[in-house]
């Protein structure tokens, strides 16, 4: 009986291991497929990309205990395996490419990607948008982070807020707005004492 047992926990262990993925790719689909979108230029490649992600989540042991309390950082871990998994593709490309004297281009865009200078980069814009933020109205920045972090449609946001699309429009251009003025101001000073 011993036997069953083990094949019975570890099957129930996959299903709760699969009904975390899918909860989490589920909360996280937008953000992850804009990831993945903004750095190929396939709808389908995409598509094979979240399936690969998919697939990489469910080969690790006993994902839930991995994750458990964590799960505020799901969404960096989701981004992390689509990075890697985006620059192994670009590396089997670069194989395919020197095997027909292709150019490197595409290669060093998605590798681009884990740079240290280009990651510190990131890290300091990041860092203006959050102080940015910070500069406005309440429901401004609900608003902003409700359109572009959770990925909801302005009349959505209207429906949640309680008010007019016109006044998300509003809210989320001022957000917009301050936030371009941050990170323009902020990119005007580093290239004067850079």
């Amino acid at each position: 009986m011993p036997v069953l047992e083990n094949v019975l926990n570890r099957q129930r262990e996959k299903q709760t291991s699969h009904k975390l993925i899918e909860r989490l790719l589920a909360e996280h689909d937008f953000a992850l497929r804009r990831f993945i979108r903004v750095r190929m230029n396939s709808s389908v490649d995409c598509d094979d990309v979240m399936q690969e992600v998919y697939m990489r989540l469910s080969q690790i042991e006993d994902l839930p205990a991995k994750l458990a309390g964590r799960l505020d950082t799901a969404r960096n871990y989701l981004i992390q395996i689509a990075s890697n998994l985006l620059i192994d593709r670009a590396r089997r490309a670069q194989v395919r490419c020197a095997d027909q004297h292709q150019g490197e281009y595409a290669l060093n865009e998605l590798i681009a990607i884990d740079e240290p200078d280009r990651q510190l980069h990131n890290k300091r814009l990041l860092h203006q948008v959050e102080c940015a933020l910070q500069q406005i109205r309440q429901e401004q920045r609900q608003a902003f982070l409700m359109h572009r972090i959770d990925g909801l449609s302005y009349r959505e946001i209207s429906d949640n807020l309680g008010v007019s699309v016109s006044t998300v429009e509003k809210h989320i251009s001022a957000a917009l707005l301050v936030i371009r003025n941050s990170v323009d101001t902020a990119a005007l000073g580093s290239n004067q004492h850079g």
